[in-house]
């Protein structure tokens, strides 16, 4: 580490518990921050040198591709946050994980480490010492990061104002709660600052519909703090009841339902594949009827500018508000997401 003068970092879930030190280390080493989707929020998404969920966007390919050494915390360096293993990653590779079975098992490590990551980054803080990396090497870092946000917020269109108006009306510690739907599994998974782990709440596993009933969860396990929920019509369409709980508990949580009228990118998927859509388009009820039924404030927004003062709205007043985000009104239109797929 001490070598290096092109240092890397990948923070994964593991690192997800190290805190500050982790933060100290990424500064005293003069590292960039990697990180997949547990680890996010591991070094605060608005450090100079943390350049996130972006690892397999083409604006790093340089970076990494110059990077001398990688320190890998906590992180299985997974399939979909590698390009199925062949982003390609220094050969000077540190990890350390708690599970000896991980290390090396996805890309080949100069050295292992089995240890907790709470443990084992103070300790490497303490022993670096004095480093010097290239001098140019963290403006890289903050470039590269930067080019790969202005390219993702070019392709989401409408949705890039909708992210800036979260994080700018949401105070810095309110958990994000993401259901599996197309914004939060895009833009929610990368563009969206994330400042610590335990703010970012997600379903790992993939199956739609649990995000509300984890967004009232996250509002009564934090009471004294403003919950936002991401969602989509089809999500919500499985587990409707959980709005008899959030009409029973009054949580303050602000659920964002973005309307597609069905389920967006198996849609995107049937139609790309140049196949019939099928099974894929919903029949949506009236939600401002629906939220009226249950005692819910309910707002429907056809833009990026009334989403905003819908959201000022809803954060400033107790209790729950359902935004409606009608995607078809959205202007500029995003960008079909058509995730990546191989068939056996």
């Amino acid at each position: 580490m001490r070598q290096a003068k092109r240092p890397l970092i990948w923070a994964g879930g593991g690192a997800r518990r190290v805190g500050a030190p982790l933060a100290a280390l990424t500064q005293a080493w003069g590292a960039g921050v990697l990180t997949g989707a547990n680890g996010r929020g591991a070094v605060p998404e608005d450090h100079p040198q943390c350049v996130g969920n972006f690892a397999t966007h083409d604006a790093l390919a340089e970076l990494i591709e110059d990077a001398d050494c990688l320190l890998t915390i906590g992180s299985h360096l997974r399939a979909n946050e590698t390009r199925n293993f062949e982003l390609p990653l220094p050969s000077t590779h540190i990890q350390i994980d708690v599970d000896e079975q991980a290390i090396g098992r996805n890309y080949p490590v100069a050295v292992g480490v089995r240890a907790e990551a709470s443990r084992a980054v103070p300790a490497l803080l303490a022993a670096l010492g004095d480093v010097e990396t290239d001098a140019a090497w963290t403006d890289r870092i903050s470039a590269a990061a930067g080019a790969a946000r202005a390219a993702h917020r070019a392709d989401i269109g409408a949705y890039s104002d909708i992210c800036d108006a979260i994080r700018n009306r949401l105070p810095r510690n309110s958990p994000i709660v993401r259901d599996v739907t197309i914004p939060g599994s895009s833009w929610g998974n990368r563009l969206l600052p994330v400042f610590d782990p335990t703010d970012n709440v997600y379903a790992a596993g993939g199956g739609i519909g649990q995000g509300l009933a984890m967004a009232i969860g996250a509002a009564i396990a934090r009471p004294d703090d403003r919950v936002l929920a991401m969602i989509g019509d089809g999500g919500l369409a499985v587990h409707l009841g959980e709005l008899a709980v959030l009409a029973a508990e009054q949580p303050d949580v602000t659920v964002v339902l973005f309307n597609d009228g069905g389920y967006g990118v198996l849609r995107n998927l049937q139609e790309a594949g140049g196949r019939t859509r099928r099974g894929v388009d919903l029949h949506t009820p009236d939600f401002a009827a629906l939220s009226a039924a249950f005692g819910l404030r309910h707002k429907l927004i056809a833009s990026a500018a009334e989403f905003d003062k819908a959201l000022k709205k809803a954060v400033g007043r107790p209790g729950p508000t359902v935004i409606e985000v009608d995607v078809a009104a959205l202007r500029p239109r995003p960008r079909r997401m058509v995730p990546p797929v191989s068939i056996p």
